[in-house]
């Protein structure tokens, strides 16, 4: 048991530390980089994914100099696309609700933008998945900020027959060239940057 301790110990203060350099960095982004990076990938992800079939897609309120989206939503609305959005309902739970035609915003306890009602739908129901990252490992493994919400709201995935698409939209400096991922983190299919598209299944 001590052992299992130590190597997961040692896991965190790997992450940890990768993390806070990345965040880093990310705070070192001009405005003018973020512009144009954000045009480049939502460009791509309308050029390459298959979004007309979807029905169900979840995006996200971009959380500081993470991608924007809004090309990607007016592109959804043209199919009429369910699009939901992430909504921290505890301190350990995440749900998914939808963004409809009318919205009430509020602010959860991190600054991120979410949307204030309650028509959830089950994680299983989505096509495509647009997820957030900290950092993407070599195996595709995603680094968040360090608060779990995704991990759990979507533990059940894995065990589903019917394979949902996951796509993370970043920058190339946050794709590593090392492993650091563990058991319980989310693998993604497809991570998308200014500058390649990387596939990881």
């Amino acid at each position: 048991m001590a052992v299992i301790w130590f190597v997961s110990l040692c896991k965190i203060m790997v992450k940890n530390k990768i993390r806070k350099s990345l965040l880093e960095q990310g705070q070192l982004l001009s405005n003018e980089f973020v512009l144009k990076a954000n045009s480049k990938i939502q460009s791509a992800v309308i050029k390459k994914i298959d979004i007309q079939s979807s029905e169900n897609i979840l995006l996200y309120f971009p959380y500081k100099k993470e991608v924007t989206l809004d090309l990607l939503i007016k592109e959804f609305k043209k199919y009429s696309i369910n699009i939901y959005m992430p909504r921290i309902i505890s301190h350990i739970e995440m749900k998914f609700n939808l963004f409809g035609e009318t919205n009430s915003f509020t602010k959860n306890k991190y600054g991120i933008i979410e949307l204030d009602n309650q028509d959830f739908l089950d994680p299983l129901a989505f096509d495509l998945m647009f997820i957030p990252f900290v950092g993407v490992d070599i195996n595709g493994c995603r680094l968040g900020y360090g608060g779990g919400y995704f991990d759990r709201a979507l533990q059940n995935l894995k065990k589903d027959k019917n394979k949902i698409l996951i796509i993370g939209l970043g920058y190339e400096y946050q794709v590593l060239k090392e492993s650091f991922g563990e058991a319980h983190d989310i693998k993604y299919d497809i991570v998308i940057t200014e500058k390649d598209i990387h596939s990881f299944k």
